[in-house]
């Protein structure tokens, strides 16, 4: 399946990704030199009043671009492990440790999450309030994903 098709790229927010074709995103993303963007899920409610309390905004949507995974996993200092970005909807979920990141990007907040998956793993998000809500593990050193080491 064709993530995100080169004819309509402003559709790939219609399409949620399954767990298989987020593999097959992040996979692409880390050999590629595209940048591809890809709805990989919501924020729960509870999820979303935990962020809300932190910074202030409602959000509702996840979305992952191809350029915020190379950049995640190319750097070795990152420590991530292959399957550590298909638990992004996962922590967001579920974690408690938010907190709003001295970090912004493009002029948007960015808040950090931190989750303990088999060892401590740490999320910085681009909150995209102005595109509806969507929270974005996105482009640039600024914002991105480690694992920390033990």
């Amino acid at each position: 399946m064709v993530i995100q098709a080169e004819s309509k790229p402003e559709n790939w927010y219609l399409h949620q990704l399954s767990p298989q074709e987020l593999g097959q995103f992040i996979d692409e993303a880390r050999n590629g030199k595209e940048n591809k963007k890809a709805f990989i899920g919501t924020v729960e409610d509870d999820a979303a009043n935990r962020i809300k309390a932190v910074c202030g905004k409602d959000v509702s949507n996840i979305m992952l671009e191809s350029e915020g995974v190379r950049h995640s996993y190319k750097r070795a200092d990152h420590n991530l492990r292959d399957d550590d970005l298909l638990h992004v909807v996962d922590i967001v979920n579920t974690a408690v440790d938010i907190k709003l990141s001295v970090t912004t990007h493009q002029n948007n907040d960015c808040i950090e999450i931190n989750k303990n998956i088999g060892g401590k793993i740490t999320l910085v998000l681009e909150l995209r309030i102005h595109y509806g809500g969507w929270i974005a593990q996105t482009i640039r050193s600024a914002v991105t994903c480690y694992r920390h080491k033990t």
